[in-house]
Parts: C-alpha cells; sequence; structure tokens
C-alpha cells in the first residue's frame, strides 16, 4: 500500500501545483529485491509577479529518488529541487516505514535542509525562514494528500471485495 499510494501520490486535489511527473529511470536489484526510481517532478510555484519576472517564469523542476526494500517494507525518498539550486538549494528526505508496535500502520518522518546562497546570500535569513514557512504549508498539505489517495486506494479495494463476498453469498 505504501508504494501504491506513492506512486498515485500525483495528482491530487491537495497539490495542484504539481503539474506533470515523469519517470527518468526505474530498476529492480535482482538480488535484494529493492525498486529504484528516479523522478522529475514539474511543479507550478506560486510566487509574487516581480519573482517571476527576474526569473523568468513561475515553472520549477524537482529530482526525486527513491528506494523501495520490499523486504524491511520502507519507501525512502530523496529530493533536490533542480531550477535555481544556485540560488536556493532545497532537499527534502522522506521515509515510510511498518511501525514496529503494529506493522498494520505507517511512521512517516519528513526532514528538509534549505540553504540560500549566491546573490541571494544577504538575505538567505529571510529567504529562508520564508521558505521554511511555505515548505511546512506544502508538507502539511502533501500529507493530507497522500491520506486522501490512501483513503481511495482502501475504497477501490473494499469495492473489489464487495462483489466477491456478495456473489458467494448468493
Amino acid at each position: 500500500m505504501r508504494l501504491l499510494a506513492n506512486w498515485r501520490k500525483y495528482p491530487n486535489e491537495q497539490t495542484p501545483h504539481v503539474r506533470h511527473v515523469e519517470i527518468l529511470n526505474q530498476d529492480v536489484d535482482p538480488v535484494t529485491g529493492v525498486l529504484r526510481t528516479e523522478r522529475l517532478i514539474m511543479v507550478r510555484q506560486n510566487v509574487p509577479m516581480l519573482v517571476r519576472k527576474i526569473f523568468g517564469g513561475d515553472t520549477s523542476y524537482v529530482l526525486e529518488y527513491s528506494e523501495v526494500d520490499p523486504r524491511k517494507q520502507t519507501l525512502v525518498m530523496q529530493s533536490q529541487n533542480m531550477t535555481y539550486s544556485n540560488l536556493l538549494s532545497v532537499g527534502e528526505y522522506i521515509t515510510y516505514t511498518p511501525d514496529p508496535e503494529n506493522p498494520k500502520h505507517t511512521l512517516f518522518t519528513q526532514s528538509a535542509q534549505l540553504k540560500a546562497s549566491g546573490a541571494l546570500c544577504r538575505f538567505a535569513n529571510k529567504i529562508e525562514d520564508i521558505c521554511w514557512n511555505r515548505f511546512q504549508d506544502n508538507a502539511h498539505i502533501g500529507k493530507l494528500g497522500l491520506e486522501q489517495v490512501v483513503s481511495k486506494i482502501l475504497a477501490e479495494r473494499q469495492a473489489m471485495t464487495m462483489p466477491m463476498a456478495q456473489t458467494a453469498s448468493d
């Protein structure tokens, strides 16, 4: 379910800023069964008109690497912005692991590192604060989106088992 929810995370109603996701590379380690995927995510940023004019638009790209380990039942993702990374570097690290106390539940951890540099160095603290606040808002929205996707998957699973249960009782 963790893997399926991750692949179906975009698009969803909570994250309309994610415009497109492209799988660049994907392979399975024949020994470990670990699935490695590299995706390019196109995001439309909600930025002021002045920023759009200075930087030439509101579209940015994020490179995401993920590993799914079927034996450990874990999903690890790392992402890094590609657009304007010379001015603002945003790295994110996410893990989904089974809860050791209740394996039917999933533990979610997320961390990020933001660093302003180049021409933005003078204003680094202020820019990093603004970006951190936006990141926290988006993280909350992303979590809601993923929960919505999981709910849809569970509803689909239940709908698929309902006709079988009815046929068995008929």
